[in-house]
């Protein structure tokens, strides 16, 4: 079994992949849909989307194969990744590089592989989207273009459900997680968004690049809300944390602990030394909002009014009965 080498630039590879915050997440619909369709349209009775980091491949879908991931050395896409084209192997039993591999000799028994790279806009290689048989097989060339296109289409999903400054996901993202979240009936009354802005700490830097705050801060939050359901980047100084009401969770103490926290991460030489955080809450009711887009507008007009909200008093509780109060929280 030959053990796939690692491409020059692996180091920098791996960090795209993970600044797309995808590994290790949850089943998602969007990809099963890519893994199903591509097995009807190839007769494959395994298809996966398999993400290749340091020392795995691991699979974010995959039609027919019950097993999450597995060691990269043995894996079938590492190869791939260190190619432009499609990697065809038509009899794995007949390849040097493949017959000894475990995946070969012994379950899922692979005979048939053909990978496409999925490849990132900075050219990176994530992983691939490949199609599996336990027979030999050989692609046209026809099949080979419906199998690039399909990577492609699935390379825009994943390069479009990020923000590429902080690795959050985008806005885009954040409507199709709130809009699966409401459409679980009665948990959807549970639902709420947290609302962060840190214009003032962009101004308190200088004006610098918004990428460094931007960046610690969705450190911060994936840090202090671990059990949020989606953590994204609206677009400029604009984050939001969506969560689900969890009784061994106190995301007001989050809050506190996430200000304290940024009060030492967020500070600039120059600044007057006090840094600010607005916050606010948008809580689901099926009365005002009939989708998650309409708690996004919400959340946009709180955005434009904070400075105008009096200082929430330290008794208060941002879960209020009318789903909507924001306040300030000042970093001294």
């Amino acid at each position: 079994m030959q053990v796939p080498e690692l491409p020059s630039n692996d180091a920098a590879r791996v960090a795209t992949l993970r600044s797309l915050n995808i590994l290790d997440t949850p089943r998602d619909d969007r990809f099963d849909r890519y893994t199903r369709i591509t097995a009807r349209i190839f007769d494959m009775p395994i298809v996966l989307i398999s993400l290749v980091d340091e020392s795995r491949q691991w699979f974010k879908s995959a039609e027919g194969l019950s097993v999450k991931e597995t060691s990269r050395d043995i894996s079938f896409c590492a190869h791939a990744i260190l190619d432009d084209d499609i990697l065809e192997v038509p009899d794995a039993r007949d390849d040097p590089r493949f017959r000894d591999n475990p995946l070969v000799a012994e379950q899922p028994r692979i005979r048939f592989y053909a990978g496409a790279p999925l490849e990132a806009p900075n050219g990176h290689k994530l992983g691939t989207l490949c199609i599996i048989d336990r027979v030999p097989r050989q692609l046209g060339d026809d099949e080979k273009t419906m199998l690039k296109n399909l990577a492609d289409m699935v390379v825009g999903e994943i390069i479009g459900s990020a923000d590429t400054e902080t690795g959050l996901a985008n806005r885009h993202s954040q409507m199709l997680t709130g809009a699966r979240c409401l459409g679980k009936g009665a948990e959807a009354c549970k639902l709420s968004m947290l609302l962060f802005d840190i214009s003032e700490v962009f101004v308190s830097a200088g004006g610098s690049d918004l990428q460094k705050p931007g960046t610690i801060f969705a450190e911060l939050l994936r840090e202090h809300f671990p059990v949020a359901q989606s953590i994204a980047h609206l677009g400029g100084y604009h984050f939001c944390v969506l969560l689900k009401e969890d009784e061994a969770f106190d995301d007001t103490l989050a809050i506190n602990r996430l200000c304290a926290d940024a009060k030492g991460s967020l500070h600039y030489d120059g600044s007057d030394g006090a840094l600010s955080i607005f916050v606010g809450c948008v809580e689901y009711d099926a009365n005002k909002y009939g989708s998650i887009d309409d708690m996004l507008r919400e959340a946009d007009g709180m955005f434009s009014r904070h400075e105008k909200q009096p200082l929430a008093k330290a008794k208060d509780r941002h879960r209020l009965a009318d789903a909507l109060v924001s306040w300030r929280k000042t970093i001294f």
